[in-house]
């Protein structure tokens, strides 16, 4: 990771400083693609402390709102890896912070960013249309690239679950003309960037949960379509939990087409992921599979009841943590 040079003997950060603020928190972000988010919680947590301490000593006005959308950043990859390891409170007590951070830096970028990490905690809890307003209000700070991206794939996917269809196309719409512009040039690095693999699995996740053979096939087709993009990218950029999540919205996919065999190829393959990488939202598309496979379609399937045993020692072991106890 980039070193941060020493600020001055009063606590003045400069322009040098400011860079190599920057360069960390891009590492870090760069990093949450590939490493387990409890990994990186007490590196993350260690320089948002010290941006924090040079924040409350005297600095230039033309380098503290820039100071604060570092430290913004920070907060808000704290909230993200909190939804992650399934600490809503957590997460909830970042983003707070975060948008505080935001608003004395104006930044867009980041207020979008924590309004999707809001969506999500919301989505998780089950709570879908406060995740569908919440990600629609972010869409006011997103206008092109990812942010937009991300903002209207997540609306998509919480108004699929409240069923609401029309709002369901608008929303893939926007996410789908975002794609065309080619996200690929945005600027942001590591997990602050939406890639269209992970849009493409979030509009699989909206079809799916819409419902019908038709859709099925639609979510099979963008759950297939996010694995070949994810399988193609640098390794840098090939983490580990977006692959997961892509295979088990293929599985569920799969199930709704009610073809057992391939959802398990996919499902077993995600089943062996260490348990640091079993963040809340890839259990919870496991536990999606698990309540497919409970239906009457395949209670008498003796693969089907494997896979439920195979799935319940999956769930015991979570990569959930409270993040009190990470950073003690």
């Amino acid at each position: 990771m980039n070193r941060v040079p020493a600020p001055g003997s009063r606590g003045g950060v400069d322009h040098d400083l400011l860079d190599g603020l920057g360069l960390q928190v891009r590492d870090l972000a760069e990093d949450y693609l590939t490493q387990p988010p409890l990994a990186l919680v007490g590196p993350v947590w260690r320089l948002r402390r010290e941006v924090f301490d040079l924040l409350e000593k005297r600095q230039r006005p033309s380098l503290t709102a820039p100071l604060y959308s570092v430290a913004g950043r920070l907060c808000a990859l704290i909230a993200h890896a909190s939804a992650d390891l399934g600490d809503p409170v957590a997460a909830e007590t970042n983003t707070r912070t975060a948008w505080l951070c935001a608003e004395l830096a104006d930044d867009d970028s980041l207020r979008a960013f924590i309004r999707w990490v809001q969506s999500n905690v919301a989505y998780w809890s089950g709570d879908f249309p406060g995740a569908a307003q919440v990600a629609h209000s972010g869409r006011r700070h997103a206008t092109k690239g990812s942010n937009l991206l991300r903002l209207a794939s997540a609306e998509a996917r919480a108004w699929a679950a409240c069923g609401e269809t029309g709002n369901v196309e608008e929303a893939l719409n926007v996410a789908r003309t975002a794609r065309e512009r080619d996200p690929g040039e945005d600027q942001q690095a590591g997990v602050f960037r939406f890639a269209p693999a992970k849009a493409a699995y979030y509009a699989s996740e909206a079809w799916l949960a819409l419902g019908g053979e038709s859709n099925a096939r639609l979510a099979a087709q963008e759950a297939g379509e996010a694995l070949q993009l994810l399988e193609a990218a640098i390794p840098g950029q090939r983490s580990p939990e977006l692959v997961a999540a892509a295979r088990l919205d293929l599985c569920n996919a799969h199930l709704a087409l009610s073809d057992l065999d391939a959802a398990a190829v996919e499902l077993r393959t995600v089943l062996s992921l260490p348990v640091d990488n079993r963040t809340e939202p890839i259990v919870g598309r496991v536990k999606a599979a698990a309540g497919t496979l409970e239906s009457g379609l395949f209670t008498r399937s003796a693969l089907s009841r494997q896979l439920l045993d195979e799935i319940a020692l999956f769930r015991a072991y979570p990569a959930r943590r409270d993040l009190s106890d990470a950073l003690a």
